[in-house]
């Protein structure tokens, strides 16, 4: 039997959805530099980003965090309801 390590490995979110798990990449020089680590466990990648100065995580789990708040969706949903009348 061969090894798991191709496997796509996913996470399942709060609707009940498989999705594919993010891929944190720790990148130097701000963002602009060769990515030195890649690991799908956010911990392990804040771990490595530490040990690199100028170093950043990337997709930036802070700002992934910010996106997913419950007040952004009802901003969304007001916008569109209010949008769809209008049109």
């Amino acid at each position: 039997m061969g090894c798991g390590c191709g496997k796509q490995r996913t996470v399942v979110t709060a609707s009940g959805a498989r999705v594919p798990a993010p891929l944190y990449k720790v990148v130097l020089q701000g963002g602009e530099g060769a990515v030195v680590f890649q690991t799908h466990d956010l911990a392990k990648a804040r771990t490595v980003n530490k040990n690199y100065p100028g170093s950043v995580i990337d997709p930036d789990p802070d700002a992934a965090q910010a996106d997913e708040s419950p007040a952004a969706d009802a901003t969304q949903a007001g916008e569109t309801a209010e949008a769809a009348p209008g049109a």
